[in-house]
């Protein structure tokens, strides 16, 4: 067992929690820069939705838009707020002393396999924006 630096000091952490409350504040600063990004990805299309011509850089462009609001609107926020009430339950665990909880560690499991894929669509989609917006320059 370690003792990582906190604000109280006074906490004991298994190296597997301290792993895992790393990661999820990894993926916490991930979804900060999701939303600057989706914030730019919108201003991006917004500035050259005139100069798309055909139907199908047309509708490629609305479902873009349709996922980036998605992304901004919904998606981001909650994967984010589950992150927070998910480091809550780790400082209730840490508060009684009582790190044996499995219930926490199969939901940083479950929770760390939704932003992976959330994060691989989103890489995908980013790709396929650049690719539409190099088509018109």
């Amino acid at each position: 067992m370690i003792s990582p630096t906190a604000v109280t000091k006074k906490y004991i952490l298994q190296p597997s929690l301290l792993t895992k409350h790393m990661k999820t504040l990894e993926w916490l600063s991930a979804t900060v820069l999701w939303k600057k990004e989706l914030i730019f990805f919108q201003k991006l299309l917004d500035q050259y939705a005139s100069q798309f011509k055909t139907d199908d850089e047309k509708k490629q462009m609305h479902h873009l838009q349709n996922i980036i609001i998605y992304y901004k609107d919904e998606l981001v926020d909650t994967l984010a707020s589950k992150l927070r009430h998910h480091e809550k339950k780790l400082a209730d665990m840490l508060e009684t002393r009582d790190e044996l909880k499995t219930e926490y560690i199969k939901e940083h499991t479950a929770i760390m396999n939704d932003l992976q894929a959330a994060n691989d669509q989103f890489r995908n989609y980013k790709e396929e924006l650049f690719a539409l917006i190099e088509k018109v320059l």
